[in-house]
């Protein structure tokens, strides 16, 4: 019997769209980090009662244990044991899925009732479970700007600062309906794949991470392109390959240079 231990990770895709680009970023990472086991939950599918604040998880014969016993529970056991714990999710108004948002909201439970002064010197709850784990946020967004992820990028850093966790990076890629455009994004995904190896080894480099999100399309034709693609019909569908096309060739003269 091998006694090599098993690297845990904790993966919540949380795009309700299918198939879903933000779940291929996702599936990308965990193909570089290589022999891991993936728990992958998807809190859509899932029945996850949102957290009432009841406080009973603090208080009585329920101290330490949400008194609702719905699917939350299946992510909480693993969450207890992981190494690495990832939440894949597109950028809904500027910040997580609400179904996502709810499985961040349960952890709830986690925390102790009480209050101690952290080493930055801000206030927090001590945690009843501190896996000695890394944390990585995954997004896409459909705006070509990088800025519409810093609600979310910031929301994600506070959270693992709270929860005891590393944050160890993030893969952000914003302009997502590129992604129809057949091969366009391939370098993307490749440097996430490498973004998984260097995960696996440390923290994901900000170079990576600038790799990954230079999507290789001006915004003005990504913005054509998205409305033509909103406005439908053939002239919409024309423009739209036009476009690809116009990015394709583009990124093949730059591959060249």
């Amino acid at each position: 019997m091998s006694n090599i231990k098993t690297t845990t990770v904790l993966a919540i895709s949380g795009s309700l769209r299918s198939p879903s680009f933000t779940e291929k970023m996702l599936d990308s990472l965990l193909e570089g980090m290589g022999e891991v086991e993936v728990y992958k939950f998807y809190p859509h599918k899932m029945k996850i009662g949102p957290c009432t604040s009841c406080w009973s998880c603090w208080q009585g014969k329920n101290k330490g244990e949400c008194i609702q016993k719905d699917d939350f529970q299946s992510i909480y056991a693993v969450y207890k044991k992981c190494e690495y714990f990832i939440i894949a999710a597109p950028v809904y108004v500027f910040g997580f899925p609400a179904t996502v948002k709810n499985v961040m909201d349960r952890l709830f439970v986690n925390m102790e009732s009480s209050q101690i002064l952290m080493e930055n010197g801000l206030t927090n709850h001590p945690q009843r479970y501190t896996p000695k784990a890394k944390g990585v946020l995954v997004s896409s967004c459909g705006f070509p700007d990088m800025e519409n992820f810093t609600l979310m990028s910031e929301h994600f850093k506070k959270f693992m600062m709270h929860i005891g966790l590393t944050w160890a990076g993030e893969i952000l890629i914003p302009s997502a309906g590129a992604a129809n455009i057949p091969h366009l994004l391939d370098d993307n995904l490749e440097a996430v794949r490498k973004a998984g190896a260097e995960l696996v080894n440390g923290t994901i480099s900000p170079e990576t991470r600038r790799i990954i999100s230079d999507v290789p399309i001006s915004k003005n034709d990504y913005r054509e392109m998205a409305t033509a693609s909103f406005k439908g019909g053939l002239s919409g569908r024309a423009k739209t390959i036009a476009i690809g096309i116009k990015a394709m060739r583009a990124k093949g003269k730059k591959k060249r240079v």
